[in-house]
């Protein structure tokens, strides 16, 4: 029989290029719209996959990237007159383009994080899976000005937790458009995916061994 030594297998896998650590989580964007005659909930939960991709060099420190790799979309919202019966409801699906979303950046030993939440708000009307073409961010992490239609934002910066593997947590806003009064939850909780994770997915399950 013909047989590959443990070092040999694993001189294959380290032959095959590594991606970036990912990120897995969710974010939630519990919204509501009044309006003269009637108001509309509006809840999203965004669960994201991430990656982190290249690194860049900022004042005072360094930035990584982070990329949505097949992040989903699911909504439910409905429209309701005031004492009044609802009108209609909505509920939809999708899977978010593949882009860079955000950064961590780190400075003076800690890390920080920005993302830029796609299609946050307002992607989906009533009826089923009836999608709005608009791409309505959500900003988590105060950050660097995003060249998008901004929902909401958060004003404070938002640091890692202790060991550099979380990111969690929660703001509320509201804002005005003439009569029509917007109010915004949103929370989130991503975690950074154990580093031997990788090796996990590709070692082999048994190493051959010769026969003796």
């Amino acid at each position: 029989m013909v047989w590959q030594p443990v070092s040999a297998l694993l001189l294959i896998v380290a032959g095959v290029p590594e991606a970036g650590p990912s990120w897995r989580g969710t974010v939630k964007v519990d919204g509501m719209i009044y309006e003269p005659g009637g108001y509309h909930p509006y809840v999203a939960t965004i669960t994201l996959h991430l990656r982190e991709a290249e690194r860049s060099v900022v004042a005072g420190g360094f930035r990584v990237a982070l990329v949505s790799e097949d992040s989903t979309n699911d909504v439910r919202t409905s429209v309701h007159q005031t004492d009044g019966p609802m009108l209609c409801a909505g509920t939809g699906t999708e899977t978010l383009p593949r882009r860079a979303i955000g950064y961590l950046e780190t400075k003076a030993g800690q890390t920080t994080y920005h993302l830029a939440v796609p299609r946050a708000f307002g992607a989906f009307a009533c009826g089923q899976n009836h999608a709005v073409k608009r791409d309505r961010v959500v900003i988590i992490g105060n950050g660097d000005p995003e060249a998008a239609e901004i929902e909401t934002r958060d004003s404070v910066l938002r640091p890692l937790d202790e060991t550099n593997s979380v990111m969690k947590g929660y703001f509320e806003s509201t804002k005005t458009r003439g009569a029509v009064r917007y109010e915004y939850k949103i929370s989130w909780s991503v975690t950074r995916e154990p580093s031997n994770k990788w090796m996990q997915r590709t070692r082999p399950a048994q190493a051959l061994e010769p026969h003796r």
